[in-house]
């Protein structure tokens, strides 16, 4: 079914009230029961979402078995989904009809006075909160009913449910390529014990982990403790099943308490680090074992994380002297995300190959009839986590890209990657700056898109240019894109270094031989932006773009075709009218079969012509370049003096076409770019 096909239907059904099949908990302790019943279209602030996937999670269990002090019978249980918008209410606008969500039981109302979500420390918007626990929606009632009684909503999500009716300050809006059937783990579990990690307890690298509890949360504590740096992870469960498992993930040892013969688990593990450890993590519900989590924890400065939920009544308890001596008991609630603002970030790292949900899905169940199997599972010590595939996605082609290279640098990652590209037809490279967030409510970064010259790929200017310190100074993300496809199998595509692999020229190819696959311009242009926008955590609102040499041509010709798309441009070195150079009317006659062709690429041309907003071009040039006659940047300063654009053209004493002047004025051109992106 194709999403044209789907959003027919959608418009069919919007505003009226849906039958349809949901798993209903008449009672505690009882079997759910699919049933065919009635949801009412989303009010003011709601939003409608048709489910594609639940995860069970053991929350949904403990509120099924009665340990629950806010559960509501009769009610729909779910809470790890992922679904697509069928219809929104009134006011409704971070969503539309189409999207693919995950609705999230910890909202984020973003409203400007509401001091947890503009806070950087914490999650818990309360905003609706109390309806939540009544088992309503904001406005005091229930979307779902049967044979005219009301059924009561869970954790505001309701999931186990073909339909369901969520608030929009619950809906995390998706990359729509995502693999929905992995993705609703990020729904709860799995992002919880990322979370507890990352967020609650902001861990040092090189530290020591406890992990009580090896089901998913567990599991998902180890994976986020190994990808921290952690020197020691120890994981503790009574089934020894889940072992193997806890070692993929990262645990370097697992210990079975009922399997240590005499000595209590503190005495063992203090046997192993005498002071205790830095960070431990109940993730299991037991308040005994919350309590040796903590007195665990090292003494002076270790941190204990409470994540799992206790049964009703429950109280903690530990000696004062634990806390005293310097011991940091903490807890989180879904990890401290923030819903619509950072579960799609986790769901785009996921994409980029970055970290991996497959390993937690240890049954899969088709059709929501099936719904009772996954509590078996659950129950059976074997599970993991358990997907109920309830309703089937039209076909979506998943993006294919790889993280090749993940590396620190200037206070931020750069990361190589590679992507199969339909616009080249063929498996593409580029790498990414990255900078750190200053706080988590900061402003996502701009992006500079920096255009490499002839023979480069996406690592040159990555490793030569000397951008890094800069682009973090001012808190900038750079693009380095390849400047070619590569092994397409076209013949003489190697020949010269001026014409093929490494040389695309930033243009669109219409030669028989070369169109397939060198399409650099809409590469540059279109698809790698999109790709970018919707795959990392930078603003594709603000964009500017530079290059060196061929890729100055690019920067140049990219800004001029594209009027208002970037805030600003420059080059260095750049290829000003290739059309009367002997590099650029080789390239125009290959890929485009006649000179003539390729002045809709020329910058000069373009300039005679060009009616949009006349940005200052910087463009620096070395005196000492020998490649003078093919750059010819006395066309660029004549043109531009001619239509009165502005151009700051600066000759370089002495400076040649290498790196060592790239690098030299690298940070006069980050510095144009930021202010020009209001950094």
């Amino acid at each position: 079914m194709e999403k044209l096909d789907i959003l027919s239907q959608f418009k069919e059904t919007a505003g009226k009230t849906i039958k349809c099949r949901a798993a209903v908990a008449w009672e505690p302790k009882k079997p759910l029961d699919v049933c065919e019943i009635e949801v009412q279209p989303p009010k003011k602030g709601e939003v409608r979402v048709k489910i594609f996937a639940n995860a069970l999670c053991h929350t949904d269990i403990y509120t099924l078995d009665g340990h629950d002090p806010e559960g509501l019978f009769p009610c729909i249980l779910g809470h790890e989904a992922t679904g697509i918008v069928e219809s929104i209410g009134e006011g409704v606008t971070s969503v539309q009809p189409g999207d693919i969500v995950i609705p999230c039981y910890t909202p984020e109302c973003r409203e400007h006075d509401c001091v947890f979500c503009q806070s950087p420390d914490t999650n818990l918007c309360p905003k609706i909160r109390a309806f939540q626990g009544k088992g309503v929606m904001p406005d005091g009632t229930s979307r779902f009913s049967k044979d005219g009684k009301t059924i009561f909503h869970f954790m505001g999500c309701s999931s186990f449910s073909e339909y369901t009716v969520v608030a929009e300050i619950s809906c995390a809006k998706i990359n729509p390529a995502a693999d929905v059937y992995q993705m609703c783990l990020l729904g709860c579990g799995i992002s919880t014990g990322w979370g507890a990690v990352f967020n609650n307890c902001r861990v040092r690298t090189n530290s020591t982990f406890l992990v009580f509890g090896l089901g998913a949360v567990g599991l998902a504590v180890i994976q986020a403790a190994k990808e921290s740096g952690a020197k020691l992870i120890i994981g503790i469960d009574i089934n020894s099943s889940k072992f193997d498992l806890a070692k993929k993930m990262g645990a370097n040892e697992c210990v079975n308490p009922t399997q240590i013969g005499d000595k209590s688990i503190k005495d063992y593990l203090l046997g192993i680090e005498k002071w205790g450890y830095d960070y431990t993590f109940d993730c299991t519900g037991n308040t005994k074992v919350m309590r040796d989590a903590l007195e665990l924890a090292h003494r002076g400065f270790g941190e204990s994380c409470i994540i799992g939920v206790a049964a009703a009544g429950h109280e903690i308890a530990t000696r004062p002297f634990q806390l005293v001596t310097g011991r940091i008991w903490k807890g989180t609630a879904f990890g401290g995300w923030k819903s619509r603002t950072e579960v799609p970030q986790l769901v785009t790292k996921v994409m980029r190959g970055e970290t991996t949900l497959a390993p937690f899905i240890t049954h899969t169940i088709k059709g929501l009839e099936r719904v009772n199997e996954s509590i078996d599972a659950l129950h059976s010590g074997d599970c993991i986590r358990a997907v109920v595939h309830i309703s089937e996605r039209e076909t979506v082609h998943p993006l294919s890209i790889t993280t090749v290279q993940s590396s620190r640098c200037f206070n931020g990652y750069v990361k190589r990657m590679k992507h199969f590209s339909k616009v080249c037809n063929s498996e593409m490279s580029f790498s990414i700056y990255l900078p750190d967030l200053k706080g988590r409510t900061d402003r996502l970064p701009p992006v500079l898109y920096y255009l490499s010259g002839l023979t480069c790929t996406d690592e040159n200017a990555l490793v030569k240019s000397g951008y890094a310190s800069f682009a973090s100074k001012y808190g900038l993300a750079v693009v380095f894109p390849d400047t070619s496809p590569r092994n397409t199998g076209i013949e003489g595509e190697t020949d010269t270094w001026t014409f093929g692999a490494g040389a695309g020229w930033y243009v669109d190819a219409t030669a028989d031989k070369w169109k397939k696959h060198y399409n650099m311009y809409t590469y540059i242009n279109e698809e790698l932006p999109q790709l970018i926008n919707s795959i990392f955590p930078v603003d594709g609102s603000r964009v500017s773009i530079m290059g060196h040499s061929m890729g100055g041509h690019g920067a140049l010709i990219s800004y001029l075709r594209n009027p208002g798309k970037y805030k600003s441009v420059s080059a260095l070195a750049p290829v000003c009218n290739p059309t009367e150079s002997d590099w650029g009317q080789q390239a125009f006659k290959g890929y485009l079969g006649t000179v003539e062709a390729g002045k809709q690429y020329d910058a000069v041309e373009l300039l005679k012509t060009y009616e949009g907003p006349k940005l200052p071009i910087l463009v620096d040039q070395g005196t000492a370049d020998k490649s003078l006659n093919d750059l010819k940047p006395q066309a660029l300063d004549e043109v531009c003096a001619k239509v009165n654009h502005p151009l700051k053209l600066r000759y370089q004493s002495n400076y040649d076409h290498s790196y060592y002047f790239v690098s030299t004025f690298m940070g006069d051109h980050i510095e144009h770019h930021a202010k020009a992106l209001g950094l």
